[in-house]
């Protein structure tokens, strides 16, 4: 498919109207340089070590290792039986750490985290999912900034349009099951940029979450779906549950914005995809590399449940104050 899209604009979606093991608050090294699955309970099983952390059990009391570098250590009151890898020990990084549905988990990237920067630029964005799906880059000239109070006090990471982006390793070829994916951030340009994109090159095996036409858009090789106007003044919360049965949503702050049947993304010949980027495409057209910021992703190779959807988009609300844009401060 081409980023003109003149042979597939039928495929445009009308406007809609719209247990497994659990994860929360994935480790983070400080900086140590490695990463790990700090405090990880395998079903009840005592969690594996990660630098800066030690492991976890199946206590209430675990939690307290690890965090002075910014990582977690696991915590479960009912690792025994729920597998769960525990929340925040006291100064672990921000107030809100959720429990994330842990199967099908590729990527967790928090802009509070896991965050290796030299000179304000970031080197390596560390997965949280404990999979080590860090996101890095080692050229010098195209790291994107580091913001450590750039939205609301928060932290965020800031792409200039001109080249910046992250890359991972290859992989991402198998979303048989489906793919769900939640970015919060803010484009301050929309023409065609991906904030999230894995080809084997430009409109081969290709997905992408981003924007076209100033419009959210979510693709995958020719379907795609293009709704919502977006808002390049606010951070906003972009989520895709690309469904095996079904029509795909794609959401923006926790509304449906367009539903699409959509195939699944094919997987490749190789079984991987090559060009994985945060901030970059290689779609042609006209498209660009992102400009704006960036303070969270979630991905997972498989269709979410409505319930595990809306718990996440809850989640991502709350600990980034999206509700809260635009609230006058109380007066003194």
């Amino acid at each position: 498919m081409s980023r003109s899209r003149l042979a597939v604009l039928g495929l445009c979606v009308a406007l809609g109207a719209c247990g497994e093991k659990f994860v929360a608050g994935g480790a983070g090294s400080g900086g140590s340089g490695g990463t790990s699955s700090a405090g990880h309970a395998d079903v009840g099983a005592a969690g594996e070590a990660a630098s800066g952390g030690s492991a976890g059990d199946d206590s209430a009391e675990a939690g307290a290792a690890g965090v002075e570098t910014g990582g977690v250590a696991g915590s479960s009151a009912s690792g025994g039986t729920g597998g769960l890898l525990g929340n925040a020990g006291a100064g672990g990084g921000a107030s809100v750490d959720p429990v994330l549905p842990e199967l099908g988990l590729l990527i967790w990237l928090r802009a509070d985290r896991g965050i290796q920067q030299k000179d304000g630029f970031v080197q390596v964005w560390q997965d949280q999912s404990g999979n080590q799906t860090n996101a890095t880059q080692a050229a010098v000239n195209v790291r994107p900034a580091y913001l450590a109070t750039g939205f609301n006090g928060r932290p965020t990471l800031e792409f200039d349009g001109q080249g910046q982006f992250l890359k991972f390793a290859d992989g991402f070829g198998d979303f048989s099951k489906g793919l769900a994916g939640f970015i919060v951030a803010k484009p301050t340009k929309s023409d065609c940029a991906s904030m999230l994109e894995f080809s084997n090159g430009s409109e081969v095996d290709d997905i992408a979450l981003g924007m076209w036409q100033n419009k959210w858009t979510y693709e995958v090789e020719t379907p795609y779906i293009q709704t919502g106007e977006v808002d390049h003044d606010t951070f906003s919360l972009y989520a895709v549950n690309h469904r095996l049965v079904g029509a795909t949503e794609l959401r923006i702050d926790g509304s449906t914005l367009g539903t699409l049947e959509m195939p699944t993304p094919i997987v490749p010949e190789s079984g991987i995809r090559l060009n994985n980027f945060v901030g970059h495409t290689l779609y042609a057209g006209g498209c660009e590399y992102f400009r704006g910021q960036i303070s969270e992703i979630i991905l997972y190779s498989r269709t979410l449940t409505n319930t595990e959807l809306v718990a996440i988009e809850k989640y991502l609300d709350a600990h980034w104050a999206l509700s809260e844009q635009g609230t006058p401060a109380p007066s003194p």
